[in-house]
């Protein structure tokens, strides 16, 4: 009988401790319910509305394989993006058509001659592409601001069935609080540090590097969904990128 109770004691706190050490293991892992991914952009509050009313906008669908579809500049709603980099890299969904070549072109606010023009071969499938000013271009003056579009030529001959879509971008100093920022991080938490700063054009570059890296993340993913969501974007933020990730061979 003693034997028999002794067991039972030892069964009883087992069983116990067991318990406390799961409730303690449960208590220290994180709660997937309300763990959110903080990736929405902010933009500062000097910061400047398009100058004209039509930066974004998108005119024609001649040749589009898909006339419900348009060319989107990925930038804010509105808003001018902002920059840090002399040279930038632009981006925007291209939809699926019928034409050869793309035409690039950046020109200061003010002027009437391109500060750079160049022509771009078309992708054969719809998606983001991108495409970065070349380094033997001139650099963006600092807090001026540069409308930059893109024009779908469907036909060389005839202009006005070809398709554009413009947007804007304006280059800013950063500042010291971003700079200590940007070297206690590493490209994990880049895109995050920009966002937050309002720098538009170097916060999606830098999840678009994730992208390329960790094509498989789920966190990638949904910190590259809630940044474009956030700047109303939404439409695109499922699209393939394109031409930015760099290609194995």
């Amino acid at each position: 009988m003693k034997l028999m109770q002794k067991s039972l004691f030892f069964l009883a706190f087992y069983v116990t401790l067991s318990s406390q050490i799961g409730l303690a293991q449960a208590q220290s892992l994180p709660n997937t319910k309300t763990w959110q991914i903080s990736q929405k952009f902010k933009p500062r509050v000097d910061n400047k509305r398009n100058p004209a009313t039509d930066g974004g906008a998108t005119r024609g669908t001649s040749c589009l394989k898909n006339k419900k579809e348009s060319l989107v500049p990925l930038t804010p709603a509105n808003l001018v993006g902002l920059t840090v980099a002399k040279h930038p890299t632009f981006f925007w969904y291209q939809p699926n058509s019928t034409a050869k070549f793309l035409n690039f072109t950046i020109l200061a606010d003010g002027e009437t001659e391109n500060l750079y023009e160049g022509k771009l071969p078309i992708p054969n499938e719809a998606g983001i592409i991108s495409f970065t000013l070349p380094e033997d271009a001139p650099q963006l003056e600092i807090n001026r601001p540069y409308k930059w579009s893109v024009t779908v030529v469907c036909d060389p001959e005839d202009y006005s069935s070809n398709i554009e879509m413009d947007a804007w971008v304006q280059r800013i100093e950063p500042d010291v609080s971003l700079l200590q920022k940007l070297k206690k991080t590493n490209l994990r938490n880049l895109s995050t540090v920009y966002a937050e700063a309002g720098i538009w054009y170097e916060g999606v570059n830098a999840i678009a590097k994730q992208r390329c890296n960790e094509p498989n993340s789920l966190t990638v993913k949904l910190k590259w969904k809630q940044l474009l969501e956030s700047v109303e974007l939404k439409e695109i933020a499922s699209k393939k990128l394109i031409n930015f990730c760099p290609v194995n061979k």
